[in-house]
Parts: C-alpha cells; structure tokens; sequence
C-alpha cells in the first residue's frame, strides 16, 4: 500500500538572487522597473516617471506618481511569480521587478503609497543580510507601515538601488535616453508619461524619412486580431544596422530594428517603422518575442504579405540598387585608376535602362587623350570615334548584351576597360569595332534561334484551346529572358478559360526550383504592375488574409518544388493535377466540383491522356484524389 508524504517545497534563499543572474542588460534591468511604474499610471493623467544615475555616491533610483500600493499590493509584489497583472500590462509575470532589481545591485528598498491613502509602506532587501542570516526566511519578511500626516501624504513608488553590481557612468545618461525615447514612444507621444533621467527628458525624436514613404499597416488576422502600424524609408541608408521594424507590446517596445518580415540586406537598409503585437507572447524578461509561437509566425507572415509592405521594400531595392553615379564611377576606376565602388551580384535590365537614362555625357582624360562617352542608338554594343585626336565613345544602351547579361553594369566595366586600351594604343580600336559587329550580330540571330535551339519551344501552345492567360504573355517572355533556372506556369495560370462557374478571383500560379522562389517572387514584382499582388509559398491562413486586403486585385502565386519538369508552360494534364493539388493542399478558393468540369472541358476540347494525367497524380502523391475523379468521367 502506498503511503502519502508531504514535503517542504519553499524556494531555497538564493533565488531572489538566482533571479538576478538570468541576463538583463543595465537598460533592460531599468526598463523592468519603468515598466511596472508605466502600469501604475492613473488613467487621464499624466504620470512623471523619474531614473536618478547617481554617480558620486553610486546608486539608482527610479520613482513614479503613480497609483501606489497598499498592504496587500505591496505583498503580492514580493511574492516570486504571483503575476497579478493581466495580458495588456507590461510587467505581468511577478519576476521582473525582483530579478530586476537584483540584477542591478545586491540592496534594493521599495517605498509605496497609494492613492487616496493615508499608509505608507517600505520593504529592504539586502541580500548579504538575507543569506548569510539563518533567521530570515521566506515568512517572516519584513515590511514596515507608517502613518501619514496630511503634509506627508503622496502617492506613487520609490525604488533606490544600492551595492550595485553593473558599472554606471555619465555616458549612459544620452544613451539611455535615446532607447527609452524608442522603447516608451507611444506612451510619452499620447501624454500618458512623462519619462526624466537624472536632468534630461526623453523626448520623441522623429526617423528623418523620405518625403511620401509613410505607409500605415493595418492587418486583421484570421482569428479577429487587428495589427496596426507603420512603414517608411529613411533618407540614408543606415550601414549600422539601424534600420527595421520597432515591434512593440502594449505600447512598451520590444524589440528596436527587428528584422520582422524581410532579411537583412544593405539593398533594404532604408526600412523603418513600428508595429503593436500586443496579442503576441514575450519571454518573462519582456526582452524578445517568442517566436515559436503561432501568434508571432502568423503576425509576421501576415505583415510580409501586405501590400504597403511589399512595396516599400521594393521601392528600397530599386532606390539602392546603384546610384546615378555608379556608371560615372566605373569609368573612372579603370580610366582614372579611383577606387572601385561594389557592384550588386544582380541587376535588373530595366533599372538599367532608367540608371542609363539618367546619366550625363561623360568626360575624362587619359595622358593627352580626351574622352567623352555618350549614350546613343548604333548598330554595335558600342562604337569608338577619333576626331582630331581625342575620343567620342557611344555606347548603345538597347543592345541585347545588357538584356543577357546577369549584371548590365558589368559590361559597362568592360568597355571602360577598353576604352582605356584604345587610349593608349589606337590601333587596338580597329578589333574592338570589328568584334562588337560581330558579337551584336551573333546575339541576334542567337534570339531568333533560341526558341528551338535551345529546347524552349512551347509545344502546348500548338495544342487547341489550350494556352497561357494573355495577360501573363508578357511576363513569360520576360522571364524566358532573364532567368536562368527553371519555372512552369500552370494550374489557373493556364485553365482559368475552362472554368464555368465564376472563380470571384483570378489566382495565378508559377512554380519554380527550390531556392529560387524569393527572386522569382522579386522578378515578377519589379514586371508587372500594382493590379497584381505577388506573394511566394502562401498557406491557406496568408493567402486568405491577401485575399481580404486586396479585394479587387489579381494574386500570382510563386511555389517552390524539388524539380519543375516540361516546359515554361505546364501540359494541360499535368495543370490540371496542379489545380488539384492547389485546392486540396493549399486551399485555392476553387469549388471542387470545377475539377470535374475543367477535366471534361479539357477532354473535349483539347488533345489530352489520361495516362498521362494518373502519371502525373502518382508522381506529386494525388492519386488517391485524382484517380475516383478521372474514372468517373
């Protein structure tokens, strides 16, 4: 027979200490005890909050005229974990103030009194006394009450920190003024605190943005969450990394410069804004999100769809793809020996053409040889003219090499390379001239070729009735041009003709090779225009919450798969299976039944194998769901 034991389960003496060891910076340390004193404000006024660094007799105090506490609040506070506060207050766990205070010093003595009170009550801590004497312990903590006279009586919390264990110094004062500016913006923006260190007061201190680029955020979640906030760009890109998105949680920032929604690259260093989660978990130190949790990935996965989002980090791309300057500078790296600016490992052709737009006619001067370089239609890549012994270089900006070039920028590199050959020895210019004609004529008859030579054609096209939605011709070509891995339109992208009931909306779909569908999704954003919204690898969840913010506009859906096999065009057997595969696993807004109608139209008129449509189903694993459909017809 079992027998029932009851044990002694009181914390050991050292946790209070313990507490203090978890990490807390000397910010987050502070920010802990602001943040208990910002719960404790009195609604309609205006609460000062004040941290004293005191330097010469080293301690830290931090006090409010808040609310206060009385007996039993100020119990509960000293309780480890008795978190009496709800979801929407700042210090809610019942350990940051204790940890907090410990992390900062091994002496902390809290002063409160409440409101409309005539009490007053003090507790101390010193954590020499309390582990080196055996007397103390967790029930016989002492806090002491005193009585009020009507001069004395105040309202609010003190808290002095002494035996400090983190260095304070004068610096800190600017800089701690500056994050707290960040971290408790909201709150001092609304007039709800007034927030002094030592003499200073944080004041908000506005991001210097580019005129136009604000964009509010507004994003109502699947489960009836609201995320608000707001997305610019900066004037200057910021090499340091002070760029992103100031997430808050119940107006209390969190994280500074997260990069939420997007990764961090210089060609995006321009992003800033602020965005609530105040639905969204934090750690007990209030220091990160927990991003493993479903509230955090469905925040973030729902702001890097919306479309103020994607275009602001468009618009940062494009303006930091490299300057006007940038051709000006190649030139005279290799005619004037300057030092080299970075090239992108890619641009686009058409931010090319507006980059060539946009420069001048260009000067320089190799020994006695001047130089101009204009940018002009010829028959060549570019074409070198003597006249009365300087040089006049026209580059043509259309010629094919730029559009088959990964980087067009490159190539300008190699004609400033020789034409500083041809500078210094004239007779080179004669070859250079030659070679262009032939390299230009080469890449023409290549193009007209390419098609079948390189095993490009489009037979599908041939088929009757069968074809790509027009308004993705465009695209196509494009994409056949400039992408050197594979990709297949299929699915609506090609059966959106054979569906007779009203699909509501048009949702396209591309697929491509694992790795590739951010760039695909990139490319296809920079090609075609704003009544198309582009999102890569949606769930079910994402994809609906596009569909309710772009209510009247057109969806391309990017997927990533281990291989694309076929051409650029999916046969109509395997973008039926697709459209199959679409509905059942991703939930395409498409009524079952059309499956069964789009596959009779496309036997009727069209060539199509049902061999081949139950070859496809096996190989992407649908055959379960494809077979009682084809058998039934």
């Amino acid at each position: 027979m079992a027998n029932s034991i009851q044990i002694d389960i009181t914390p050991d003496k050292t946790l209070i200490k313990k507490l203090g060891l978890i990490g807390y910076r000397t910010e987050q340390a502070i920010a802990e005890i602001i943040d208990n004193s910002v719960d404790a404000r009195i609604e309609t006024v205006k609460e000062k909050i004040s941290v004293q660094l005191n330097f010469e007799n080293n301690w830290i105090g931090i006090r409010d005229d808040g609310i206060g506490m009385d007996k039993q609040d100020i119990t509960n506070a000293l309780i480890i974990a008795k978190g009496m506060k709800t979801d929407d207050k700042l210090g809610k766990f019942g350990i940051g103030m204790k940890s907090a205070c410990s992390a900062l010093g091994k002496k902390f003595k809290i002063t409160t009194a409440k409101i409309n009170s005539t009490k007053e009550y003090s507790t101390e801590y010193d954590e020499d006394k309390w582990l080196s004497d055996e007397s103390l312990n967790w029930k016989n903590f002492t806090i002491n009450e005193r009585d009020l006279k009507p001069e004395e009586r105040w309202h609010g919390t003190r808290i002095t920190i002494e035996k400090l264990k983190v260095p304070i110094y004068a610096n800190q004062i600017s800089k701690l003024k500056e994050r707290f500016a960040i971290r408790y913006g909201p709150y001092i923006s609304s007039n709800q605190i007034e927030l002094q260190l030592n003499t200073k007061t944080c004041h908000i201190v506005q991001a210097d943005i580019e005129e136009n680029s604000k964009e509010e955020i507004n994003i109502n979640t699947l489960d009836g969450i609201n995320i608000k906030g707001n997305i610019a760009l900066l004037k200057k890109r910021s090499i340091q990394g002070y760029y992103g998105i100031h997430l808050f949680k119940n107006g209390r920032l969190i994280k500074a410069y997260e990069k939420f929604g997007f990764t961090n690259h210089p060609s995006i260093a321009q992003i800033i804004g602020e965005l609530h989660l105040d639905h969204v978990p934090v750690n007990f130190q209030k220091n990160e999100f927990i991003k493993e949790s479903p509230e955090y990935e469905t925040a973030e996965n729902a702001f890097r769809l919306y479309p103020a989002v994607q275009n602001t980090i468009r618009k940062a791309r494009i303006g930091n793809e490299p300057s006007q300057s940038t051709i000006l500078n190649i030139f005279d790296y290799f005619i004037s020996h300057a030092k080299p600016d970075v090239l992108d490992a890619r641009m686009s052709t058409k931010s090319a053409m507006q980059l060539f737009d946009n420069t001048n006619d260009l000067k320089f001067k190799v020994g006695n040889t001047q130089i101009s370089i204009k940018f002009e239609k010829r028959e060549s890549l570019y074409d070198i003219q003597s006249i009365d012994g300087n040089l006049v270089v026209y580059v043509d900006k259309n010629n094919p090499v730029f559009k088959y070039s990964k980087n067009p920028l490159s190539v300008i590199g190699m004609i400033a390379s020789e034409v500083e050959l041809v500078a210094k020895n004239p007779t080179y210019g004669e070859f250079v001239q030659q070679r262009n004609k032939n390299w230009s004529r080469f890449l023409e008859d290549w193009s007209k070729k390419e098609p079948i030579e390189r095993n490009r054609e489009e037979k599908t096209l041939l088929l009757r009735n069968y074809h790509l939605a027009k308004e993705l011709g465009e695209l196509h070509v494009e994409l056949k041009e400039i992408c050197d891995y594979k990709f297949q339109f299929t699915a609506l992208s090609t059966l959106l003709d054979f569906l007779h009931n009203i699909l509501g909306r048009i949702i396209y779909h591309i697929y491509t090779v694992t790795g590739h569908g951010e760039n695909l999704t990139d490319l296809i954003s920079e090609i075609m225009g704003e009544e198309f919204v582009i999102v890569n690898d949606p769930s079910p969840d994402e994809l609906k919450v596009v569909l309710d913010i772009e209510k009247n506009k057109k969806i391309i859906i990017v997927r990533e798969y281990a291989e694309i096999s076929g051409t650029t065009i999916a046969s109509p057997e395997k973008a039926w299976v697709d459209l199959v595969n679409e509905i059942y696993t991703h939930k395409i807004p498409v009524a079952e039944k059309e499956l069964s109608r789009v596959l009779e139209s496309l036997m009727r008129q069209t060539t199509i194998d049902k061999d081949r449509i139950l070859h496809y189903a096996k190989q992407y694993k649908k055959l379960d769901r494809v077979k009682p459909i084809v058998e039934a017809l």
